[in-house]
């Protein structure tokens, strides 16, 4: 992969080893810093605002957070959300949850919301929405069980790794594989063209 030479500091506040990769295959050489804000709490102050708003507001106080700190730098705060119906279906942490989760979603529809925005100097200067639309097959707990070992998703979003065996859960997905991942990288690639941040792109 050729590498991406930025015009303006770029950092990105997430220690997500998947938005890392993401980053790494599109070219950017960015740093990483992990925020510290509190996500249940935001989640909490903000049940009257859509989906894809509450992960641009997620994103957006990470963003900040790091910001604070890191003055000249431009800071890009992500967040995802996992919408079933009208809950959002947090990182399961552990097999026995993770079973929970996929079980709920299994032959069913959710989606997946991923916000970005990017902070200057403490200043929200450009945030973006973007969602995925997928239709899971119906499995028994034995085969979810089978991809729960398979992929060990429980640090994931809806429980399932999209990127390794997750894909294969899926009948159908409306939107970007980027977006199931948490972090739309064309999208961030179009900002940085329009706002000359590539300098040999």
């Amino acid at each position: 992969m050729s590498k991406v030479a930025l015009a303006k500091p770029l950092l990105i506040a997430t220690a997500s080893s998947i938005r890392k990769e993401i980053i790494f295959n599109a070219g950017l050489e960015c740093e990483f810093l992990s925020s510290k804000v509190d996500e249940d709490a935001i989640k909490s102050n903000n049940l009257d605002i859509s989906f894809s708003d509450l992960a641009i507001k997620l994103a957006s106080e990470k963003a900040l957070d790091i910001s604070k700190i890191k003055k000249g730098f431009y800071v890009l705060g992500v967040d995802q959300i996992c919408q079933f119906n009208d809950e959002i279906l947090s990182k399961p942490g552990n097999k026995k949850n993770c079973l929970k989760t996929l079980k709920k979603l299994s032959g069913k529809n959710h989606k997946q919301n991923c916000g970005m925005a990017i902070a200057l100097n403490n200043k929200i200067i450009w945030s973006e929405s973007s969602v995925a639309s997928l239709d899971m097959k119906k499995f028994s707990d034995e085969e979810l069980n089978d991809y729960i070992d398979l992929d060990e998703p429980f640090n994931s979003c809806g429980g399932y790794k999209y990127e390794l065996n997750g894909k294969n859960l899926f009948n159908s997905v409306v939107g970007s594989i980027f977006t199931i991942q948490g972090l739309d990288i064309d999208k961030l690639m179009d900002f940085l063209r329009q706002n000359k941040f590539l300098l040999n792109d």
